[in-house]
């Protein structure tokens, strides 16, 4: 082996170790984003019935759109922060923390503050029309909406203390976080008996102590400076810029969430809601490895870019799907194997529930994979400032083509099979995502022979 071999081999490894770093913390990142949503939900089922977790599900929606705010700012930090990481411009990264962190807060609150003074007709259009259901779900929306601020500002720093190699800090964060928000939980419904109200508080104290461990290491080991002085509406515009593909992606699924739930709790009653409601927060964690591998595409596409060229970003970015497809083929087996032992965590009052949510989980397990290339290659599209392509596969992916399934499902099928509309939609997505690729790849090809 030639001296140049040697050194490509040495390279390839330490290409495929810093992936797989970066990865493995996005998707931990991306988990703490949900997981007290995760743990709100089978605390909910276990301890306050199936009633309780009906409502809990039917504010999916509204916790999607509280998570979109952040992902807004988060996915347009990772591709500016990347690109002035790529530069090694410090000034450039403290201007996008100081516009993203202040612009998070301030918006997350007065956001929170709109959405707390309309609850009622909220629940009325999440489906929740009528008492105990309405009640319920009010009383959980009145205290999760608090959590906007730190949700918002705890999905943009972990990108940029990724750029400063804080790995371990962020991890320490995020078990923190988890495991205030269990004991809080516990200590909820066992002493202070506030219902659904309390988990929610549970969930917005641990949100914040989360931010609080991000923003320690932030500001000393990684060496960031906040400052109003340094705040530019400049650079929020190209966050905003950047982020909106994000925003775009969770109102789609908000709405497909709110369409899948009107359909259930119109066609099947309780039992179907409540069983959703399982599987959305299974979907949490299973959801968390797309959005982790679609992350570290915005974080590492970028730097690879302005470092190497457009050729060595489309070869990271086929690494990050191979990758992918391994881990999502995992995932998929072990859900598919312990669909019931995974759904018996909720420990469901009603066997039917039970039952119809193992179904669902698998049905909707299928669509893991077909989901997480289309969401790699989309955001490696947007960095590619193909902004037609990452749009249209988001748009194709998460809403038009799942939602026409849907409405096939219901015609010609049973409402036990309407889970089968993720599969079936993002499964077709697939195939435009492998056009554009095969598209761009030949148009790399002829920029590099010309």
């Amino acid at each position: 082996m030639n001296v140049k071999t040697m050194h490509k081999a040495e390279n390839d490894q330490a290409e495929r170790l810093q992936l797989g770093k970066v990865a493995t913390v996005q998707i931990v990142t991306m988990l703490v984003a949900v997981i007290s949503m995760l743990i709100d939900g089978v605390m909910t089922s276990i301890f306050l019935g199936d009633e309780c977790n009906a409502a809990y599900g039917l504010t999916n929606p509204v916790n999607m759109l509280l998570v979109a705010l952040g992902g807004l700012l988060a996915a347009g930090v990772q591709i500016l922060g990347g690109r002035y990481a790529g530069k090694k411009d410090m000034d450039g990264l403290n201007r996008v923390l100081t516009t993203s962190v202040a612009t998070g807060f301030t918006g997350g609150l007065m956001i929170s503050v709109l959405i707390s003074m309309f609850i009622r007709p909220l629940c009325v259009l999440l489906g929740a029309s009528a008492d105990p259901l309405q009640g319920l779900t009010a009383q959980y929306m009145g205290g999760i909406v608090f959590c906007l601020p730190a949700l918002v500002i705890g999905q943009v720093i972990p990108g940029l203390l990724q750029l400063k190699n804080c790995q371990r800090q962020i991890i320490i964060a995020a078990f923190a976080q988890i495991a205030a928000d269990v004991l809080l939980d516990y200590l909820n419904v066992t002493v202070f008996h506030a219902g659904l109200w309390g988990m929610a508080m549970a969930t917005v104290i641990s949100c914040y102590l989360y931010v609080a461990l991000l923003l320690i290491p932030c500001f000393t080991r990684a060496g960031y400076r906040f400052s109003f002085r340094v705040y530019s509406f400049s650079e929020l515009k190209k966050i905003c810029g950047y982020g909106l593909l994000y925003l775009v992606y969770k109102s789609c699924v908000a709405l497909m969430t709110l369409f899948l739930n009107r359909v259930l709790s119109t066609r099947g009653g309780v039992t179907f809601v409540a069983a959703n409601s399982i599987i959305f927060s299974v979907e949490l964690i299973i959801g968390a490895f797309p959005s982790g591998f679609g992350s570290t595409t915005s974080l590492l596409i970028g730097m690879e870019k302005e470092r190497d060229g457009d050729a060595a970003a489309a070869r990271l970015c086929r690494r990050i799907v191979r990758v992918s497809v391994i881990v999502n083929l995992i995932q998929i087996a072990v859900v598919l194997l312990l669909a019931n032992q995974i759904v018996g965590m909720f420990s469901p009052q009603s066997e039917s529930v039970a039952v119809m949510a193992a179904w669902g989980l698998r049905l909707y397990a299928l669509s893991v994979l077909p989901n997480t290339v289309n969401y790699i290659v989309r955001n490696y599209e947007q960095n590619m400032n193909h902004t037609s392509a990452a749009y249209f596969i988001c748009l194709m992916n998460h809403i038009v083509l799942p939602a026409v399934a849907g409405f096939m499902l219901m015609t010609f099928a049973q409402l036990r099979y309407i889970w089968l509309c993720f599969v079936i939609g993002q499964g077709a997505c697939l195939l435009i995502t492998w056009y554009i690729m095969r598209q761009d790849a030949m148009a790399i090809q002829k920029e590099t022979v010309s």
